[in-house]
């Protein structure tokens, strides 16, 4: 379609082409179109503090993406999914994984999704952003990436797909063949946050339109894409189109535990605070001791986003001492008012997450049974998403259905007898304090009395049936669990 003419000279080769011309005014329309604040380095992330990886930490999940990208494993995956809990790190990774490429020149684009910010909340803006990064990151390419802007104006008001193709696949397939020799170094385009996105359907539809625009690519591109493990984003990546093309990560594995990481970065927080802070002077060389920072690594649950909001709490103020206000993230002391908020960070994604809900009464009954009733039973314990079922008299599957809306904080399995998990172990403090989670309050005195009245109908349905309190080994029959819950209810509602 397009004529280019090599012109050797100089010990160089460069390639010309004349039959299309660079057009300021196309570029500048796609740059009008672009969502410039979802760039891995815009000066709104900077503002926004955007959170990147501490030095020396997270080096395995770092490591095995670089190797995934130069094509040292999983070469067949055009796509790779790094999941995790809300909090977990997922944002900084990619941060730091964009930061690195663009070291070694293998960054095609990046596109950091973000709710609170309209031009990247929403699909709209997303294919013209790519766009206009990969015309400045491969400038041979800007010329038909323009020449597709000229000749349709109206694209950006197409589908996804046809976007993707029109101005990114077609333009490369063009530049690929006038004889252009691509760089052997890989690309990559990173996208983060895609459970971000407000519209959830287009959440999935752009992992869809991904691989089958970047399946016709005449140069390797690796797609990276960072979320939470949101059902329609499981759905999504369950696809059967996609499983040859996908490789996953999941920062709860084993070998990415993040606790040491957690630790060293708090470690260094503290020292910072204790070198830079106004009121520096007043802080003993030893605070906080070796033990006081396991403790809060523990509490973490391996979620930086806990880390973080200590950190940005105990030192982030000049005028308050950070000694003091350590001891109100451990309980020792009270806030300093109403306005003094610890974990105003953590408690606005667990708001977040909440209100996100659709059935509030009925994961309020859950999250009451996991966390108030079954810590005071020695024995019978409602550990399953089954045994939730038979606790509430509800049709099997229905506890897994409305835990599906809190899998950033909460992980359960779909068999009947999967544990149900808290991922963040601050959740129940959130949840136990009014001050703190307003409308998502779980009173103890009603917890305790809605299951005692839960557990009375267990009784009177089954009135004539034998209950033996202890069975043989150790082991307990579903049919024991309603009366053990009862005593257990009882005496803690009697205690109140």
């Amino acid at each position: 379609m397009y004529k280019a003419v090599q012109v050797r000279g100089g010990g160089s080769t460069r390639l010309c082409l004349p039959a299309l011309r660079v057009s300021s005014a196309a570029i500048h329309h796609l740059g009008n179109l672009s969502a410039m604040g979802a760039l891995h380095n815009s000066l709104e992330r900077q503002k926004l503090d955007a959170p990147k990886c501490h030095p020396n930490t997270r080096i395995a999940v770092i490591n095995n993406l670089l190797r995934w990208i130069r094509g040292d494993i999983d070469l067949d995956a055009l796509i790779l999914w790094l999941y995790g809990a809300a909090g977990a790190g997922k944002s900084a990774i990619a941060h730091t994984l964009a930061e690195k490429c663009e070291e070694r020149g293998w960054l095609l684009a990046t596109f950091f999704f973000w709710r609170a910010a309209a031009e990247r909340s929403k699909v709209d803006r997303f294919v013209a952003t790519i766009a206009y990064q990969v015309a400045r990151a491969i400038p041979a390419s800007r010329p038909y990436i323009e020449h597709a802007v000229n000749w349709d104006p109206m694209i950006f008001n197409q589908t996804v797909d046809t976007q993707l193709y029109r101005l990114i696949i077609e333009p490369l397939q063009s530049l690929h063949s006038t004889g252009f020799n691509f760089k052997d170094y890989p690309h990559v385009i990173i996208v983060d946050g895609l459970d971000e996105c407000s519209e959830e359907n287009a959440q999935s539809g752009i992992v869809m339109s991904l691989a089958a625009a970047f399946r016709r690519s005449p140069l390797r591109v690796c797609i990276f894409i960072a979320s939470r493990h949101e059902v329609n984003l499981q759905a999504a990546f369950n696809s059967p189109t996609l499983q040859p093309h996908l490789s996953r990560l999941a920062l709860s594995d084993e070998i990415y535990s993040p606790e040491e990481d957690i630790y060293q970065f708090m470690e260094a927080s503290f020292v910072a605070i204790k070198r830079e802070h106004r009121l520096r002077s007043y802080i003993p060389s030893s605070w906080p001791p070796t033990e006081v920072l396991r403790e809060l690594t523990k509490k973490s649950s391996g979620q930086f986003i806990f880390a973080s909001t200590i950190v940005k709490y105990v030192g982030g103020d000049p005028n308050k001492l950070p000694t003091l206000r350590l001891e109100v993230i451990r309980q020792l002391r009270p806030p300093r008012g109403k306005e003094d908020l610890p974990y105003m960070e953590l408690d606005a994604v667990y708001k977040y997450v909440l209100t996100n809900v659709c059935d509030t009464e009925r994961i309020q009954q859950i999250l009451g049974v996991l966390l108030i009733l079954n810590p005071s039973l020695k024995f019978s314990q409602v550990l399953s998403t089954h045994a939730m079922d038979i606790f509430f008299s509800w049709e099997p599957g229905e506890t897994e259905a409305c835990l599906g809306e809190l899998a950033s904080v909460i992980e359960s399995g779909t068999s009947w007898y999967s544990r149900i998990s808290i991922l963040h172990a601050s959740l129940v403090d959130f949840l136990l304090d009014p001050s703190r989670s307003h409308q998502f309050y779980l009173c103890r005195a009603s917890v305790l009395g809605d299951c005692a009245a839960i557990l009375l109908h267990h009784l009177y349905k089954q009135a004539n049936k034998f209950y033996d309190f202890y069975s043989p080994g150790g082991c307990f029959y579903v049919s024991e669990i309603p009366l053990k819950h009862l005593i257990a209810a009882s005496q803690n509602f009697r205690s109140l």
